[in-house]
């Protein structure tokens, strides 16, 4: 009788522990719920924000200011030499949201009769503690999608410019630099070289062609920029001009 009482509290003890686990378990599913719901909704944040082409928290954010900026002693010298400063200011004119009206005079267009940009427009953000500005621009460009990524910033270390551009039609990068400065100034030269895939026609494939973009900055409220090509045995064409408009 004896073993027998002590087998059903035995029995009695697995029941109970089961149920506790199945308890727990529950609990631990519910959370793993949770978690998912959070890292889902976590992944549509990201998702949105790559889509509208930047940190959301960056939207409306400018270069910080060494009156923003811990004091300088904290802060240890290759970190400093990497702080925002007047050359990131001047591109605050830049930030926003833009319209555009772009003609492109090669490959779809020519310059008698230049492709041109339907519904454009552009949006800029600082990002990297005000160190870079992304641009993300889309719309319609002769009447086919348009989409490029581009980032644009300065180099402390190099006292220049830099822009690189990512695209829906190229499968390489453009990469520009520019001059060393001493002082910023309101037109931006940058120049670079491309391996092209054909937009200069089929004599060009495969060749090195070198570029320049300027940027123009008439105010806050618009400035232009221009794409140049120098291909082979040719003088400079400007093959892309856009002039961008404050919404």
């Amino acid at each position: 009788m004896s073993q027998r009482r002590d087998f059903l509290t035995l029995l009695t003890g697995f029941a109970t522990l089961g149920a506790t686990e199945m308890t727990l378990g529950t609990t631990d599913a519910a959370a793993r719920a949770v978690d998912a719901t959070i890292g889902a909704t976590d992944a549509a944040t990201r998702t949105a924000a790559y889509r509208n082409g930047a940190d959301t928290t960056a939207r409306t954010s400018t270069p910080q200011s060494s009156a923003d900026a811990p004091p300088p002693a904290a802060i240890p010298p290759f970190a400093r030499r990497g702080l925002p400063g007047p050359f990131h200011h001047a591109l605050e004119p830049l930030r926003g949201e833009w319209q555009v009206a772009k003609e492109i005079y090669i490959a779809i267009g020519s310059p008698e009769a230049p492709a041109k940009s339907s519904g454009m427009t552009a949006q800029r953000f600082w990002f990297g503690g005000g160190r870079h500005l992304q641009d993300v621009t889309t719309g319609a460009l002769g009447g086919s999608a348009y989409y490029r990524l581009g980032v644009l910033g300065f180099s402390n270390a190099d006292s220049r410019y830099e822009w690189v551009t990512f695209d829906a039609l190229n499968a390489n990068l453009m990469l520009y630099r520019g001059a060393r400065l001493t002082k910023p100034a309101a037109r931006i030269e940058l120049t670079g070289t491309f391996t092209d895939q054909g937009l200069l026609g089929e004599d060009f494939v495969g060749k090195e062609i070198p570029m320049r973009t300027v940027i123009e900055i008439q105010g806050n409220d618009r400035h232009l920029i221009e794409l140049y090509f120098t291909p082979p045995g040719r003088g400079e064409l400007l093959i892309d001009r856009s002039v961008y408009t404050r919404i």
